[in-house]
């Protein structure tokens, strides 16, 4: 006796969807498309760069790993004895490249590669991620494969603020989380408004206290060398590539606002943000919509914004949606930036902000138990009894 769909029983036309399933080679196709998508593509491109770091012995400030090669010579400095100053991250960061530091060139390519590339994969396990498909969503956009292409430390900071999150109520390991968050990229400071806004007072207490220890003693390392003139040095490089990132301030400059006005504007803009933290967090499910809001004012406040930071967007995204739906795909409308520059457009600017408003509040409604439909009718039909 062949099986009926409960669809067919009551007499219903089955839906579009059903319709597709039945078809045996539209079936075939997408299941294709899936695979190839998800599967095939994601995997194929690091492992292309990676038989390219093999393939290439000398590498240097080339264009590939050009983030990495600045970082590996702090780092290889250091090894040496030397001052990795003039430097653009602060001393954690350099400490912390040391290992990288004392290997060869390529072999540190190689070695950096697979713990970032292994740092992706951490960051979504540890948030719950057991869907294949979102992995390879992941891998696929464009903030991930250039953060892997050119060696930055955002995959590692994305583990760190997913870290902050899933051990948010074990205050020392939150501690050790915000270490590697806060102390290597200043600019993700506002995850401290957020357990403030969330009344983990204590936990921000002890989470400052690990940054300014962390920081103390890496600066001693080095002797605090080029100490005093990092701030000087940090607000140098900000004014050089503001213009040429994704951040608020290059939205305002590119639409003609300069001098004390710009800087009011982008004042706004981070009381807004900072704003946005505390009142969500008095919402219903507070927590992962503070957290998002948090990780918004990051990208708004800061006034370097490259489009690898935008890898962060994964953290809450891997929270809500932990099997793959549309909100997985949005970062995949980056692509056609094709790097890392909005060279000053105001058209790039506006589209990058859009897409990050846009995330943040399917994001925030995302957040919390799905509202469940109403019951469906289902007609009963009671199974015939033999005549007695």
């Amino acid at each position: 006796m062949s099986a009926v769909s409960p669809a067919a029983e009551l007499g219903v036309r089955p839906g579009w969807l059903e319709r597709l399933k039945q078809h045996r080679l539209l079936a075939s196709t997408s299941e294709f498309l899936t695979v190839t998508a998800f599967g095939f593509l994601p995997f194929a491109l690091p492992a292309f760069v990676f038989a390219y770091v093999l393939h290439n012995a000398s590498w240097g400030n080339d264009g590939n790993f050009y983030d990495l090669h600045t970082t590996w010579a702090a780092g290889r400095n250091i090894a040496h004895g030397h001052s990795p100053y003039p430097f653009i991250y602060p001393a954690p960061a350099a400490v912390i490249m040391v290992p990288f530091g004392v290997l060869p060139w390529r072999l540190a390519v190689v070695a950096f590669f697979l713990v970032s590339a292994a740092a992706v994969f951490a960051t979504l396990r540890i948030l719950g991620v057991r869907d294949w498909r979102c992995y390879g969503a992941c891998l696929v956009a464009l903030p991930t494969a250039s953060a892997i292409w050119i060696g930055t430390p955002t995959p590692l900071l994305a583990l760190a603020t997913a870290c902050v999150w899933r051990w948010r109520d074990r205050r020392f390991v939150l501690a050790i989380a915000l270490v590697a968050a806060v102390a290597t990229k200043i600019f993700l400071w506002p995850l401290f408004v957020w357990l403030l806004a969330m009344r983990r007072f204590r936990a921000a207490a002890i989470g400052a206290v690990s940054i300014a220890i962390a920081s103390i003693g890496a600066w001693g390392l080095i002797g605090f060398s080029g100490a005093t003139a990092y701030p000087k040095q940090l607000a140098d490089a900000a004014s050089l590539y503001e213009d040429k990132g994704y951040s608020a301030i290059s939205l305002v400059h590119a639409l003609g606002v300069h001098g004390a006005a710009s800087t009011v504007a982008a004042g706004i803009v981070a009381l807004l943000a900072i704003g946005a933290i505390v009142v969500l967090a008095r919402r219903p499910h507070g927590d992962i919509a503070s957290f998002t809001a948090a990780i918004a004012a990051a990208l708004l406040t800061s006034p370097i914004v490259w489009v690898h930071y935008l890898l962060l967007l994964y953290v809450p995204i891997a929270i809500v949606r932990p099997r793959l739906s549309g909100l997985w795909l949005l970062p995949l409308l980056l692509w056609p930036l094709a790097g890392q520059e909005s060279h000053g457009s105001p058209a790039r600017l506006l589209f990058v902000l859009g897409l990050l408003l846009a995330w943040a509040v399917w994001v925030v409604r995302s957040a919390g138990p799905r509202p469940e439909g109403q019951a469906r009718a289902v007609l009963v039909v009671p199974a015939p009894t033999k005549p007695s």
